[in-house]
């Protein structure tokens, strides 16, 4: 005979999603590394290019 109860069902699905959202707790960590890296690489790169732009405007005199 097969027992069958609500809590016992709603325990088994609370195991298994914190199972299935354990698993995915590392990786979102490292993406977020990964996303917060690129965007300072793109960050200091459009610095640098800006910086470089004012500095060839401002020998040509195209620079207010």
């Amino acid at each position: 005979m097969l027992l069958f109860t609500w809590t016992g069902l709603m325990h088994h699905l609370q195991d298994f999603f914190y199972w299935i959202f354990r698993m995915m707790d590392a990786p979102n960590r490292n993406m977020n590394v990964f996303f917060i890296v690129i965007g300072f690489i793109g960050a200091i790169y459009w610095i640098t290019r800006q910086f470089k732009y004012n500095q060839k405007a401002e020998q040509e005199g195209t620079i207010k």
